[in-house]
Formats: C-alpha cells, structure tokens, sequence
C-alpha cells in the first residue's frame, strides 16, 4: 500500500509574456517570467538558470549586451541589476533614478552603454564599465517604450519612441534632440537597423513599416503591411530563394495579429513569401527576432509559445514549450493547456511537439492501452485520434463531429483499442468504433486522417455530462453529470442499467475500480463517494476536500485513492478505513487532470496555474528510510542504556541531547539524580556540557517545567545552570528569551503549591502536636 508520492519534475510555464531574447550564437534563450529572467538552453530546452533580484519584484525589463557577458535587469522597485548570468550571481545594484519603473533597456554596440526608457518619460544612459549615469534626456511624453543605440558606435546617436509614436533622435555628444521622426499614426513596437548603419526601419501598430535614411534623417519609404505588427527585423542583404529574396536590396521580415511570418521587398513594397497561417486563436505573434550569427529566427505567439526558425528557410527548428502518460513505457506526457495546440513532451529529453487540428480550446483527452494512440475532444464540437510512431512523433489520424455542443470528456475503450466513447454539454454520449484500417498500422502522417462515424447516441443526463468511464471488460459505461448522479449503462447499444444519488452537487469524476465491480465518483460538494454496481448502492465516503473533487483515480492495484481538487491539493486516501494518508501540495489552483502510470509508481497532475506536476510514488523509499531510522534509535537507546549503567553520565547525556527527545534526557538526568552523589555529580556532567547543549537542556528544561511531575529535574538544572554561569552567558543563549518566559509562569504556580503544601504540612504537623489523646484503658489481667 502507498505511502506517499514526491514531487519528481515540475513543467511549469517558463514565460509568461513579455521581451524574450537570444545570444549571439543562438545557443541560449532569455525571457521574463514574473520576478524571473530564465535562460534556456536551446538544444536541449532545459532551464540553466532562473534569475531573481533580492527585492523579488516583477522584473520589468531587461537586455543581454552583444558581447553576451553581461545582463541587465530592472524591477517594480526601480532597481537595476547587473549579472554575470552564467554563474548566476549579481555583480552590481543600483537605483534606476526613474521616478515610475523601467520600461525598456538596450545596450549600445560596445557593451559599454546601457540605455533605459521609464515610464516616467525620461531616458537615461548609464556606463556599465565604469558604473555612472551618463545622460539624462528629458521631452518625451508618456511611457519610452522603446530604445536603441544606432549601430555604428562612432556616431553616438540613441534612438527613442514613446506614446506619440514619433522616434526621437538623441546626440550623446551634444546631450539634446537632434529630431523627432514622425511618420507613425499609431504606437511604434520595433526599430531595426542594416547592418552598413545607413538606413532604419520602424514597424508600428498602425500596418505600416517605414523605411529612414539615416544620413538625412528622412523617410524613404512607407510599406503597407495590412496587419498590426508587433515586430519587423531586416534580414541579411543576400539572396535566399525559399524567402523570396532573389535580389540583393533590401528585405525585411513581419511578425503580427495574423500569426503568420511574412517577408517584403523594401524597394517595391511588394510581399515576397508568407508562412502557411494555423487556425484557431491565440496564433498572433507578438515578437520576433533574429540572432544573425546562428542564423536563428525566435517568434512568440500570443498564447506564449516560442518557435525557433530556420533564418534562411523559415523551417521550424523547435518549439520550447488534462495531462496523459503516452508512449508504450510512459516515455511521454501529453498536455492539453487553455488553446486548440496538444503539447507533447518527450519526459527524457523536455523535447515539446505543438500538434495542431483543433479549431478551439481542448477540453479532455485519453489514451489507449498500449500507449501509441490517443484522443482529444474540443469546444469546437469534434473528436480527434492521434498516433505516436516509434520515433515519439505524433499525427492525427482520424477525426470525428457529431456533438451539437461542446465535448467536455472522452474515454477510449479498455480491453482492445476498439472504440471511443464522448459526453458533451448537449447532454449525449457517443459511441464511437474505430475503423480497421486505423488499427493497421498503414495510416500515418502519410495517409491522412480517417473520418469517424457515431454507432450509438444516447441521451443520458438533463445536464451537462462532465465525466464518461469504460469498464476495465469494455461491457460498462459509466457517467456522471452536473444534475449530481452517476449512471450505469450497458455497451455497446447504451442500455441504462441503474443510476448512483447521493451527491449533493454536480459529479466532475467517474472511475471503475481496476480490481472490485466499484465505481468511484468525485463531487463538486467536496466528497468521493464508493459505489457497489451490484445494487448501486454507496459503500463509503470520503471526506477531507475543503472545495470541489475534480478528479479520481485508483491506484496500488485498487487498493487506494488518489484525488485532486479545486483547492490545488491532492490527496491518497486508503480504501479499506477510509483514512486520508497524505496531503500533496504543488499546485496553487484547480487541479483538473490527474493520471496515474501504468506501473502505478508515478502520477502526472496538470492545474490552471500552468503547471504540470509528475509525482513519483516513494512509499518504499520512504518506508527504507523510517525502518533505517527506527534500527539506528535502538541500537542508540541501546548504548544509552549501557552508559547510564556504567555511570558514564557525560557521555549518556551528550547522546540523549544529540537525539533531541527531550524525554530520553529526562531519563538521564532523573538516573544522575538517584546516584547517592546526585548533587556534585549533577553539576560536573551539566557544566561540561558543551553550550549548544547547554542551549538545548535549556530547552528541555521548558518542556518539563510545564509538568509538576518533571519539574523538579527541570528546577535542579536550572539551579545548576544560574549558579554557576554568568549571566552575561546565559544572555548570549541562543533562544534564552523565549525559554525564560516559558519558564516563568510555570515555575511561580509550582512554588505558590509548594508553599500550600508547607502550610498544610505546618498545620497538620501542629494539630499532631495539641492533640490530647485520651488514655487507653489497662488491659485486663488474666486470672
């Protein structure tokens, strides 16, 4: 029987929108992530580093400088943070000197020059070298949402944008505004440069982009881009035929609300390639970025997926990314987060495949048997299969509508991989066969996807169907619905065998026991509920959720319970008594999916805090460990025993402090107290105590005190310990405040009874004393 699971991995969300930034070299990945700057490193998607300034306020902004040695970070608290971001640890602190916090930052082409926009519509220029503010430039109205240095470090010309949506152009040398650019109508979201200096192009909200010649600070050209753009990048001048770029002039690349990268010709204002757009929401992208010397191009979507590009061909290199295990040995875990994308992760290696299909938010998923074929239902109505071949990619391979509203729960049958069933808030269930040919393993990527026709639609509860379940026999179905039952139906023509009331709110789970004919139904009134498919009637409750049971699971072969809640905990629950076993806590909202292996030694829970938690089951781990430390106390109560036999009280009471159980001290020092020498021998053994043990008799002393049994042991250490240390030193103890003040209380009660017991002892010993016996009568003499 489980004990306990622990924690072994978090995917949590490593951004949460916001600047994100490359290295030069493309090999290392920087985002914001609330009071975080996280570095990735791209080739294996792991988190190396998760950055935090000691006042843990939101970080703001931040810049990585083109040497990449040095990162910059500015929080809430208007303070800047210089890092040397491989070791991980601040080099410098300093106060921004903004009256409202940073807003944007930028280093110049030297590393030496940081730039800061605030949103108290000042720009200030700092030397990071040398660690002194440089310029403070005044005049720009609102929020400076943007900056940046021009790329040639000899002219020393900053560039700034704030809510105006002009650029203003500003001289280091002269300290003042050389010219305001206007050209923009609505606010200007990136400024990029060629690499020759000459010319400039900014993009801004109002589907514009404008090209600048920098020599005469003048507006060449206006390309209409007819979306809003959130980023524009230059690319190299070179031909790249799988970008439409044929000839040498200048093109730039788009980023914006239609969700699809785009490249143009400076020169004609034409559009020379435009990646595929994906349907569904959440697809606008809403920055972009190129590292030139790797030749990587970084977008972000709107729902905060990162994808990394070929800069040259646009081809998808990676993307850094109700929860399932998939794959034969569990190798993988499939996501379904608040968007139409499934995220596939491979556990080994944080590898994350987006699988796109869905044209709305997917509410539920399951997997079947063997591990390779999954399915997925959505609010847009429809079903769909999904196959992992055995290099871990994944296709959609069948696909399903039939539902009048949207699909909220999906079960794949048990036995054989030979049907699905669905519920939906039209309040039906749907059979669902899969054809033979999906089952041959012909039908991949290759094949296309196969249509699924519903065999059976029944009409089951008169409110939303939250949960389906299929028997571990595929013979059952089981569901349970918003109008607070649960019922029982014979596959495959839906027949309604009997129905579970009881709860007091709507059902958000159904599960078979894998073992026993039980189902177990988990309730928005905050209890789990055992059910007999006998006679429908309930064995036990479980009560201990303080909100609503969102999910159950069994586990340790049907022997425990695993439930998740609204509450963000999870709780194991031991079936035979009904006893709560463990607590788990890691989610800080609802935890809507929860999966168990097919081991049983780990479980997989996904929460709307975006995290996904894997746990391990560590009962035996754990039970190795208590049996270890129960042999240890023995063999050390063993020793003590033979020390205080040997009258070797030092030693005796040097062990019993080091197990820190204030009643085995007791024993100790009550057998030193029974020596015919106790007064001389319980002073040489306390004052030779070390004064962390010292400190900790002191503690004990407390403890005792509070017992009128005790607290003549506890008195005699004290006595020792104030008459022979200074008070100086008994100040400087550790805790010596909080013990006094325990001690205080305790100690005048035992001297008022102390003293009620001498008075009764006095008056008893005075009564003896007056009393006039009367004189007993002789005793007979015997004739």
């Amino acid at each position: 029987v489980g004990e306990g699971y622990a924690v072994e991995r978090k995917i949590e969300p490593f951004y949460k929108g916001g600047k994100v930034q490359l290295d030069q070299t493309g090999q290392h990945l920087f985002c914001v992530c609330g009071t975080r700057v996280n570095i990735f490193d791209v080739a294996s998607g792991a988190v190396l580093r998760s950055l935090e300034q000691e006042d843990q306020e939101d970080i703001t902004a931040f810049d990585l400088s083109p040497d990449d040695k040095v990162l910059v970070t500015a929080s809430r608290a208007l303070l800047l943070a210089q890092w040397a971001w491989r070791e991980g640890s601040v080099t410098r602190l300093w106060k921004a000197i903004h009256t409202a916090p940073v807003a944007t930052m930028a280093f110049d082409p030297t590393s030496t020059l940081l730039a800061t926009g605030g949103c108290d519509g000042a720009v200030r220029v700092w030397d990071v070298v040398q660690s002194y503010g440089t310029h403070h430039f005044r005049g720009s109205p609102g929020v400076v949402h943007l900056v940046a240095f021009h790329p040639d470090p000899t002219r020393l010309l900053l560039f700034s944008s704030a809510t105006d949506t002009s650029v203003r152009v500003w001289s280091l040398q002269e300290r003042s505004c050389l010219a305001v650019l206007t050209a923009h109508y609505s606010a200007i979201t990136s400024l990029t440069f060629s690499a020759d200096g000459h010319t400039m192009l900014s993009s801004g909200r109002d589907k514009i982009c404008v090209v600048w010649d920098l020599r005469s600070l003048q507006a060449t050209r206006t390309v209409p881009v007819f979306e809003s753009v959130e980023a524009a990048v230059l690319l190299p001048e070179e031909p790249a035929p799988e970008l439409g770029v044929k000839s040498t002039g200048l093109h730039f690349l788009t980023a914006g609300d239609q969700g699809a990268l785009r490249v143009w010709e400076a020169a004609s204002g034409r559009c020379v390639h435009a990646q595929q757009r994906l349907p569904g929401p959440g697809r606008e992208l809403t920055h972009c970025a190129l590292a030139r010397a790797a030749s990587l191009l970084l977008s972000v979507t709107a729902d905060h997926n990162l994808l990394l590009y070929d800069a040259r061909s646009l081809r998808l290199q990676k993307q850094v990314l109700d929860v399932r295990f998939l794959g034969p040995e569990d190798s993988h875990v499939v996501v379904a987060s608040n968007s139409p994308c499934l995220k596939v992760f491979d556990l080994q290696t944080s590898a994350c495949q987006i699988l796109h299909g869905h044209t709305d938010i997917v509410l539920a998923l399951d997997v079947f048997r063997k591990g390779r074929l999954f399915a997925s239902c959505a609010k847009d109505q429809s079903i769909r299969v999904w196959r992992m071949n055995k290099a871990g990619e994944v296709a959609c391979v069948a696909q399903g509508s039939g539902h009048t509203h949207s699909v909220g729960t999906i079960c794949c049958s048990r036995l054989k991989e030979t049907f699905l069933v669905t519920g939906s808030q039209d309040c039906t269930v749907k059979l669902w066969p899969l054809p033979e040919a999906l089952l041959s393993k012909g039908t991949g990527p290759e094949g296309g996807s196969v249509l699924l026709q519903a065999q059976a639609t029944q009409r089951c509860h008169n409110k939303d169907i939250n949960s389906v379940a299929v028997a571990p026999n595929d013979k059952l179905l089981a569901t349970g619905s918003q109008d607070r039952t649960a019922k029982l139906w014979a596959l495959p023509q839906c027949q309604l065998l009997g129905t579970f009331s009881g709860h007091r709110r709507g059902l958000w789970c159904v599960q078979f026991s894998p073992m026993d004919q039980v189902l177990a139904t988990a309730s928005a009134d905050g209890t789990i509920k055992l059910w007999a498919l006998q006679d429908f009637s309930c064995l036990k409750t479980f009560e201990g959720h303080d909100a609503s049971v969102l999910k159950v699971a069994f586990v340790s072969r049907g022997t425990q319970l695993l439930s998740s809640g609204s509450d963000g905990l999870l709780k194991l629950w031991t079936i035979k008594n009904n006893e709560c076993v463990r607590t788990l806590d890691a989610h800080e909202d609802k935890v809507w999916g929860l999966h168990c292996s097919r081991l049983d030694d780990r479980a997989l829970t996904g929460a709307s805090d975006s995290r996904v938690v894997l746990w391990k089951d560590v009962t035996e781990a754990e039970q190795a460990e208590e049996q270890a430390k129960r042999e240890e106390q023995v063999v050390k109560q063993q020793e003590l025993d033979n020390l205080l036999h040997e009258k070797r009280y030092l030693r005796a009471l040097g062990l019993a402090i080091s197990l820190d159980r204030p009643h085995t001290v007791l024993t100790v020092i009550q057998a030193i107290r029974r020596d015919p020498e106790s007064c001389e021998k319980l002073e040489t053994t306390v004052l030779q105590l070390r004064r962390d043990q010292k400190e900790a008799l002191l503690r004990f002393c407390v403890t005792w005190n509070t017992n009128s049994r005790h607290c003549h042991e506890a008195q005699a250490v004290l006595g020792v310990l104030l008459r022979h240390e200074a008070p100086d030193e008994l100040l400087a103890y550790d805790g010596v405040r909080a013990s006094l003040e325990g001690l205080l209380p305790y100690t005048e009660r035992h001297f008022q009874r102390l003293s009620r017991t001498l008075q009764a002892a006095t008056f008893l010993d005075f009564l003896w004393h007056n009393m006039k016996l009367p004189t007993l009568p002789a005793a007979p003499t015997a004739l």
